[in-house]
């Protein structure tokens, strides 16, 4: 019997396929989501700067949906080996949580989360 507790305190939703998160130093695809946080799927070059901390903006590639300015923190990564070894580069996943969100920002990101995630089986 698994008894494992499931920690988050948010439920999380699979992304759809067209959702991105920004920063000012790169770009990547969304995962999953919640209201509590992101994975979100990066390909880097083992020398690009990576904070623990920065502000992400979300949206959806068709533009109807887009939020900036999400302040988060880095609590999860998992580098890939490298997928071009000539260029470097690799594919980091990153599990991110939202801090210091207005509640203006948590009605947006509920909103966004609602909209751009995969319907429920």
């Amino acid at each position: 019997m698994n008894t494992l507790k499931e920690r988050r305190k948010h439920r999380r939703y699979e992304a759809q396929d067209n959702i991105l998160a920004l920063n000012t130093l790169s770009f990547g695809q969304v995962i999953n989501m919640s209201m509590g946080g992101l994975r979100i799927k990066y390909l880097l070059r083992r020398d690009d700067p990576f904070d623990d901390t920065f502000d992400i903006s979300l949206l959806n590639n068709s533009g109807d949906h887009y939020i900036d300015k999400l302040s988060c923190k880095v609590v999860n990564i998992i580098d890939s080996e490298p997928i071009c070894p000539p260029l470097n580069l690799f594919i980091r996943e990153a599990g991110v949580m939202f801090t210091d969100l207005t509640p203006a920002q948590k009605e947006l990101l509920n909103h966004f989360v609602m909209h751009n995630s995969m319907p429920s089986a």
